[in-house]
């Protein structure tokens, strides 16, 4: 391997990293008393400088080394995590990602620019470097890593000892000591069961421990140091690797934890989940938990989400890094394999009927299959990272617009097709940086209608069948439908007298140059954002919703196909033509005949339920007669069920998505077409929008 690609491999490596750093800091700017994450962020940037070193990127390694001493001094304690010292280090990643884009200027001394930087950073944060300390700290650093490497689990303990502990000559103390020493400990003392001193028999032991560590150590190891209390002691030993799901994820938030340990009724957080204070404030302020149960409680929730960060972490060790143009090829060449597969065996029905030849189709179907499955699988990737990276984006534009802004994120397991989630980057800023700037007010706002000073964006994502649903919601301003009409009409984007219902009027925030704000900022005002939103969704095939209540939230969800590539269908005639309907939305299917019908034909019984159907022959305008024995396929769109009328259902078809180009982007009912073994063509019917389009109709 030449010099270039080591260079190139490292550069891949390298931006890898400062993703990384940047999650960190983040976190850690929330969460500063966790050790680990502070080690995290000290050893990206230690990799960096030493992998920088290794290349002859001088410049990248010294800057590195700077900051990686700050890191040091951090660590050790000499200094604190504040805001600046986050913000500091974050703008200190950004000028490594500006190195590593112009290589060329990546050796050599550093540049006043940097060097101003540093002095800057090391004055706003009080640093006085040591340098005695820093041969030190590169050998415990390795040393710490090679410890690492060992298999560490992280055990959730209940220490009740018994009453007549003392009285038994036990010291529970040393014993929770004893356990401290094994690894990473955080030990919780529960006092609730002492009351007055007066009355308090002072052989009695009413204290008990809840207990998070970390450790080598197996589940024997931990309850032998138990060995001799625990025929008269309560003590539960639960491992937090067993609480995370094959996805990855807990899905446990902090009120289901203290639901678990009845500490609260499911019925009681409901009513206060409406609230805008913080779960935990509002808990403890209504006098529903003590504040020990609380402290237990969020403990539990940060131990939580650290096992299941650190499993993501070994699976990622466990992968291997492929350019995304290679997968892009192999998908298309698969897509090319499924198409050539269907042309076989739709030649093989013409011929002489042969047992060997249709034998070896039939495997050949299951093998394409397959490769089309695992390839599929490749390509998916969890849109979590995608979430991860707009924390950054929050935090900055919120101090820029002098608003407190927390970014909340949910479904991030939630897998999608690669394409589909570099498409949506775009899309995904322009709605956050819309909220941010039109939705969060300012906190003096906010306090005067009875919001907590910190505004929410929360973000979501789920998949239904074939589809992913991704929601933006934020507890700001809400949409102004007047003032939202009134520019359109000023703009003459709609006509004076026009009547339009509420969600016609939100979309009219995605027309080209369309913006309620009336100076123009770096963050808005130009009417540029949202259109790139709407015409992004039109590449990828998607469609958006909105929702609003006047000064209370607003939340846009995106529906998003799942690939562009390629998906299972259902191959069905209609008079002389072939469409396709996603086998996803497909619950089954039932012959229909005429004289059935009830209700002005357009509803018969299926399963014992009146099922609403729509004919697909009036909807697309095919001429010619119906059959006497037609079919319904049945599909289920939103929880709801509805019938569509074909002429023939044919079975089961591959289906590679081909886009229907600019000429074909207002059809309604069909979302793109695929070819066919023979060479024609079968439209992909969009079963949501027909049924959509029906009930528009019945409304009006």
């Amino acid at each position: 391997m030449s010099k270039d690609n080591f260079i190139d491999t490292f550069k891949e490596e390298a931006l890898e990293l400062l993703g990384t750093l940047e999650t960190s800091l983040l976190e850690l700017e929330e969460f500063p008393e966790d050790t680990e994450l502070l080690s995290a962020v000290f050893r990206v940037m230690h990799t960096i400088k030493g992998s920088a070193a290794m290349f002859g990127l001088d410049k990248i390694s010294k800057f590195a080394h700077e900051v990686e001493s700050i890191l040091s001094a951090l660590r050790e304690g000499r200094l604190s995590v504040t805001k600046e010292l986050i913000g500091k280090t974050l703008l200190s990643r950004d000028l490594i990602l500006e190195m590593l884009e112009n290589l060329d200027d990546a050796s050599g001394p550093l540049s006043p620019k940097l060097l101003d930087f540093l002095e800057d950073f090391k004055v706003t944060i009080g640093f006085t470097v040591e340098r005695k300390k820093e041969k030190i700290e590169t050998l415990n650093t390795d040393k710490k890593d090679f410890e690492e490497k060992k298999k560490l689990e992280t055990w959730h303990i209940v220490f009740k000892p018994g009453i007549d502990s003392f009285r038994r000559g036990c010291k529970p103390l040393l014993l929770v000591q004893e356990l401290m020493s094994l690894g990473e400990a955080v030990s919780i003392p529960i006092f609730d069961q002492i009351e007055a001193l007066s009355g308090m028999d002072p052989e009695d032991c009413l204290i008990s421990w809840e207990i998070y560590i970390t450790t080598t150590a197996t589940e024997n190891d931990l309850r032998d140091i138990f060995i001799f209390v625990e025929d008269f002691s309560e003590i539960h030993i639960e491992c937090l690797e067993n609480l995370i799901d094959e996805t990855g994820e807990t899905n446990k938030k902090l009120g289901e934890i203290l639901i678990e340990r009845g500490k609260i009724s499911r019925e009681a957080l409901e009513i206060l989940l409406g609230s805008q204070k913080r779960i935990g404030e509002l808990l403890v302020q209504e006098k529903l938990v003590s504040g020990t149960d609380l402290k237990i409680a969020l403990e539990s929730q940060k131990q939580i989400q650290k096992v299941q960060k650190n499993k993501a972490m070994n699976a990622d060790m466990s992968t291997i890094r492929v350019k995304s143009e290679k997968l892009d090829d192999l998908m298309s060449l698969v897509g090319e394999l499924v198409t050539v597969h269907a042309r076989i065996l739709q030649t093989s029905k013409a011929i002489v009927e042969n047992d060997e030849l249709n034998s070896v189709i039939e495997q050949f179907g299951r093998l394409t299959d397959e490769l089309r499955n695992n390839t599929m699988s490749i390509r998916m990737v969890p849109i979590g990272t995608t979430f991860s990276s707009f924390k950054r984006l929050v935090r900055d534009l919120s101090g820029e617009l002098g608003k407190n802004v927390e970014l909340e994120t949910d479904g991030g397991e939630t897998e999608l097709d690669k394409t589909v989630i570099e498409k949506l980057n775009d899309p995904l800023i322009h709605i956050i940086r819309n909220s941010l700037d039109h939705g969060i007010e300012n906190p003096e706002i906010r306090s005067s209608r009875g919001k907590s000073k910190t505004g929410k964006i929360h973000l979501s994502a789920v998949q239904t069948g074939a589809s992913v649903y991704i929601s933006i919601e934020d507890d700001g301003n809400g949409l102004n439908k007047e003032a939202i009409m009134k520019k359109a009409i000023a703009s003459g984007i709609v006509a004076p007298d026009a009547q339009l219902d509420d969600q016609a009027v939100y979309h009219l925030i995605f027309a080209p140059g369309f913006s309620t704000k009336e100076a123009v900022s770096a963050v808005s005002g130009r009417g540029v954002g949202m259109d790139v939103v709407n015409r992004q969704m039109e590449v990828i095939g998607g469609s958006l919703t909105i929702e609003s209540e006047e000064t209370k939230f607003s939340r846009i969800t995106l529906k998003i196909p799942l690939t562009l590539a390629i998906i299972e269908g259902l191959l069905v005639r209609i008079g002389g033509e072939h469409f396709i309907v996603p086998l996803s939305v497909v619950v089954g299917c039932m012959e229909f005949i005429q004289g059935e019908q009830k209700k002005n034909g357009s509803i018969v019984l299926f399963q014992e339920q009146q099922l609403p159907f729509v004919n697909m022959r009036e909807f697309f305008s095919i001429p010619g007669d119906r059959n006497t024995i037609e079919q319904i396929i049945v599909v289920s769109i939103k929880d709801q069920q509805f019938g569509i009328l074909v002429d023939q259902v044919i079975g089961g078809n591959q289906t590679v998505i081909k886009p229907l180009g600019k000429l074909y982007k207002n059809a309604v009912g069909v979302s793109s077409g695929s070819i066919l073994g023979d060479g024609s063509v079968a439209l992909i019917i969009d079963v949501e929008q027909i049924i959509s389009s029906l009930e528009n109709v019945k409304n009006d």
